[in-house]
C-alpha cells in the first residue's frame, strides 16, 4: 500500500490543560464515531460492529494512557510538545 500523502496534523507545545483540550476532543471524538458505527451495524444487521467495538477499547486505553502523562506534566508543571501525522493510502 503506497502512501498518498503524509499530513502534518498538529505540531507544537501545549500546557497540560490545551494539550487535555485537544487530545481528549481528538479521542473522544473517535470513540464517537466507533459508537455511531456499532449502533448503525445493530440497526441494520442485528449485530455488533466487532471492529467497532475493539477500536473503542483501544481508544479508551488511548485516553487513560494520555490522561496519566497530562497528570504528571500538571503535577511538575511541564509543558508537553505534540507531534501527530496522518497517512493517507488508498486500500485495495
Amino acid at each position: 500500500m503506497e502512501t498518498l500523502k503524509k499530513i502534518n496534523l498538529m505540531h507544537g507545545e501545549f500546557n497540560s490543560m490545551e494539550a487535555r483540550e485537544i487530545l481528549m476532543e481528538m479521542c473522544n471524538k473517535n470513540i464517537n464515531f466507533n459508537k455511531v458505527q456499532n449502533f448503525s451495524s445493530q440497526i441494520r444487521f442485528g449485530e455488533d460492529d466487532e471492529k467497532a467495538i475493539n477500536r473503542i477499547a483501544q481508544l479508551k486505553e488511548s485516553v487513560s494512557s494520555i490522561a496519566e502523562i497530562l497528570e504528571e506534566a500538571k503535577a511538575h508543571n511541564k509543558k508537553l510538545k505534540i507531534k501527530s501525522f496522518i497517512e493517507i493510502a488508498y486500500e485495495d
